[in-house]
């Protein structure tokens, strides 16, 4: 199941590559490509900034629990309703984890998007 979700990241990273390049390539004039590319590039920015945005949260999360488990064996408390918090930072870590290579493959994905977007602003500008 692993390699079917990261066969899948992979599939929809290079159809939105091939969107993008469709989009940038039906433009017809140096306004167009200006304007697309620019909306592109604006789409990938807003997409990246999530994916960052995310990735600190969940870090922030486990640092969280981290110092909360601390705190809590101090007061001699090493369990709640969920289990042990040991079983609990494992299952933490494991979760965000799972998902690290999809990540990398969806900012690989959206950072070609982004360069490309660039080199068509680059190609109107410089070479229309």
């Amino acid at each position: 199941m692993r390699y079917l979700t990261i066969m899948w990241h992979i599939l929809v990273g290079l159809v939105y590559l091939a969107v993008v390049i469709g989009a940038l390539s039906v433009a017809t004039t140096r306004f167009e490509t200006l304007v697309l590319a620019g909306i592109i590039q604006v789409y990938a920015a807003v997409l990246f900034n999530f994916s960052v945005s995310g990735v600190g949260a969940d870090v922030n999360n486990y640092a969280g629990f981290v110092r909360f488990r601390i705190l809590a064996a101090a007061q001699g408390i090493t369990a709640n309703e969920d289990g042990t918090f040991a079983e609990q930072d494992k299952a933490l870590v494991d979760a965000i984890g799972k998902y690290k290579t999809t990540v990398l493959i969806d900012r690989f994905a959206n950072g070609a998007v982004s360069i490309y977007a660039l080199f068509k602003i680059g190609q109107a500008i410089f070479f229309a």
